[in-house]
């Protein structure tokens, strides 16, 4: 028999225990296939406006994806030729030479291998037109075009170049494998223990202290004190992770073996004993996989909040859908022409003074250095009316205010200390601004750029205080040389976030005529463009994270099936019913799936903390952001628990399979 037509048997025979393996093979190169043709795809280049980080940002997730997809590709080959140890053993005690049965592996994997580039590059190309789709839909407001069905050769030339390059290493460590065992040892195969593990107390109390020392570092509220920690965090909570399952989960499984009322219930030693017994061949894949969790929730939960607080985000920082101060005189006309010409409906707008005012105060000291004093500082200034009228013109998360004679709002636009909003409150809550007559107390403090238009700290006055210090000059409009500052004039109208042309316009007539000017559809854009990029890239690599993962704890199940089942049969000759069987099983498989979810998933909650402190804070305007996030995080925590319920459920069928 040539060797082409038994491997051609073997896959035959073999190929519903490792249907997965092949469906996650094919989704690599599918994601690989579609990755490459994105960015060679001269139509998406051109839509995107910053067209070298687009491919920048594709070709660095693509790494990653690729690097992830030979790990598992490699771990997962050589599991299988060790679940075959007897079958290959059988051909060396007929004959068959170390190099022979490494050539009938390698045959095997380059057959799967090159079904499963077919496939995934047939299915890329089927969806190239949708990928792109809605590549462009999350992430490119402005698009209204039409994508044109492509072929990209040079993207199938380089995944099909990639995966044979993966292949063949697959198939050099195979023979590495085979020729690391004596054939008595093939022959013996299933026979040979694994040997117990009773853990470690040390191990398990280490790996407790290295995860919480990692967990506490990027708990802290000092954006500053994450980033340096950065590095420590991620060896820790990594080498943390790896010791608990090396040492520390044997350990707690001992225990639980310890307490001979719950262990000696049938149930419990079977599926006790069996994990248990499994423990020192899938520790190292379970940490694995939990650390990988980690980064996969962790990606595809920051690509969905980034992109879910878009818009929010828009508003929080520009205030308006459109500002801009100075030209008043030349340029008002000109823009309501522009939205009569393109016909933009519910315009309001207002047009105010820019006051400002040096009152005299202490300074303020926040982390040893300045941060408001009246040497250096300067306050814009706002009367209750004018702000409240303002506020009702943004789209910003600013309430109408009420504000008592000899009182201050204080009104943070950009936060410079490293511990923003609430390190800031309290330095600056209580304290008096004295003006020439009288004084002010801050009672309240905001932060937001909405009403900053080029300050740094701004205060809101009642409306009669306002007016006596205007008048006795503590508050003017008018530089030292009495030329008065640009007056602002802000916009509200229907539909700020589309119209690409009409903004386009706007931008065009504004540019170089004012002292400055903000769009909200423009902020709005940018975001869109890098974080609906981000979001779809993790999605993409969330989604091989998540096969790939689930299908490697399938494999090494299934392959315990096989080494399981005349064990099971034994059971069954002394009693064990089915329905036992089935409880058994279940009891035996879910700590397998469940404990490397459940840990990645408590790994991504803190990692998100850090993200919070470093990004989201500044970016979504409550009182505890991280409470937002986690609710957006929640979502795809719950995605990810069902793609691995739905891995659980198929292994425990295919288990049960294997078994009769």
């Amino acid at each position: 028999m040539k060797l082409t037509t038994l491997a051609l048997r073997n896959i035959r025979q073999s190929f519903s225990k490792y249907m997965m393996y092949f469906f996650s093979l094919s989704f690599s190169v599918f994601t690989a296939y579609s990755f490459l043709a994105l960015m060679q795809n001269h139509q998406v280049i051109m839509a995107f406006t910053h067209d070298n980080r687009y491919k920048s940002m594709l070709a660095s997730f693509g790494v990653i994806i690729m690097v992830f997809v030979m790990f598992f590709l490699i771990s997962s080959n050589n599991s299988f030729i060790k679940a075959r140890k007897k079958e290959i053993s059988t051909y060396a005690l007929f004959g068959m030479t170390n190099s022979k049965i490494g050539k009938l592996l390698f045959i095997e994997t380059m057959m799967v291998g090159f079904t499963a580039l077919v496939i995934g590059i047939g299915a890329g190309i089927f969806f190239s037109k949708l990928t792109a789709m809605v590549l462009l839909d999350i992430s490119l407001a402005a698009f209204t075009g039409d994508i044109n069905f492509s072929l990209d050769l040079k993207a199938i030339y380089i995944t099909v170049l990639l995966f044979l390059t993966i292949f063949s290493l697959m198939g050099l460590s195979g023979l590495w494998v085979i020729c690391r065992f004596e054939l008595v040892d093939l022959f013996k195969g299933e026979k040979v223990s694994e040997g117990k593990s009773k853990g470690s107390i040390t191990l398990l109390i280490l790996s407790v202290l290295f995860i919480g020392a990692g967990y506490y570092l990027a708990s802290s509220s000092n954006p500053q004190r994450v980033v340096m920690a950065a590095i420590p965090i991620l060896i820790l909570v990594i080498v943390g992770t790896y010791l608990f399952f090396w040492g520390g989960l044997p350990k707690v499984l001992h225990l639980v073996k310890s307490d001979k009322n719950n262990y000696y219930k049938g149930v419990n030693l079977i599926a006790t004993s069996a994990f248990s017994h499994r423990m020192k061949s899938i520790a190292s894949v379970m940490a694995t996989i939990a650390v990988l969790s980690a980064v996969a929730t962790t990606a595809i939960a920051t690509g969905f909040t980034l992109y879910r607080n878009i818009e929010k985000n828009t508003y929080d920082m520009v205030g308006y859908d459109m500002y801009f101060y100075g030209g008043q005189e030349e340029l008002l006309k000109e823009v309501y022409d522009a939205f009569e010409r393109y016909n933009i409906a519910g315009i309001e707008s207002y047009t105010t003074e820019r006051y400002q005012a040096v009152p005299q105060m202490q300074t303020i000291m926040i982390e040893g250095r300045a941060y408001l004093s009246s040497e250096n500082d300067y306050f814009r200034v706002y009367s209750e009316s004018v702000y409240n009228k303002l506020i009702s013109l943004s789209r910003s998360q600013l309430k109408v205010l009420q504000i008592n004679p000899g009182e201050a709002v204080y009104i943070q636009a950009f936060n410079t200390v490293s511990n923003s909003s609430k390190i800031i409150e309290k330095a600056v809550l209580g304290e008096n601004l004295t003006f020439s007559d009288r004084e002010v107390k801050i009672n309240a403090v905001l932060n937001s750029s909405t009403l900053s238009f080029g300050a740094m700290h701004i205060i809101v006055l009642n409306d009669n205080e306002f007016a006596a210090l205007l008048q006795q000059g503590d508050i003017t409009n008018r530089k030292e040389s009495g030329e008065p500052y640009d007056q602002v004039s802000v916009f509200r109208y229907i539909d700020p976030l589309q119209n690409h042309d009409f903004h386009g316009a706007l931008g065009e007539l504004l540019r170089g005529r004012v002292g400055s000017y903000r769009i909200a559809y423009h902020h709005y854009v940018e975001s869109l463009e890098i974080f609906g990029l981000v979001c779809f890239i993790g999605f993409f690599m969330s989604g091989v994270f998540m096969l790939m993962t689930a299908s490697l704890l399938y494999f090494k199940q299934v392959m315990a099936a096989e080494e399981e089942r005349h064990q099971y049969k034994m059971l069954r000759k002394i009693g064990m019913d089915s329905e036992t069987e089935k409880r058994v099983i279940a009891k035996r498989l879910l700590p397998v799936f469940l404990i490397p979810l459940l840990l990645g998933i408590l790994h991504s909650i803190f990692a998100m903390k850090a993200a919070d402190t470093m990004v989201f804070s500044n970016m979504i305007a409550v009182d505890n952001s991280y409470l937002a996030v986690l609710a957006f995080s929640a979502v795809m925590y719950g995605a990810y628990g069902i793609v691995y319920g739905i891995f659980y459920f198929i292994t425990k069928g295919q288990y049960s399979k294997i078994l009769r």
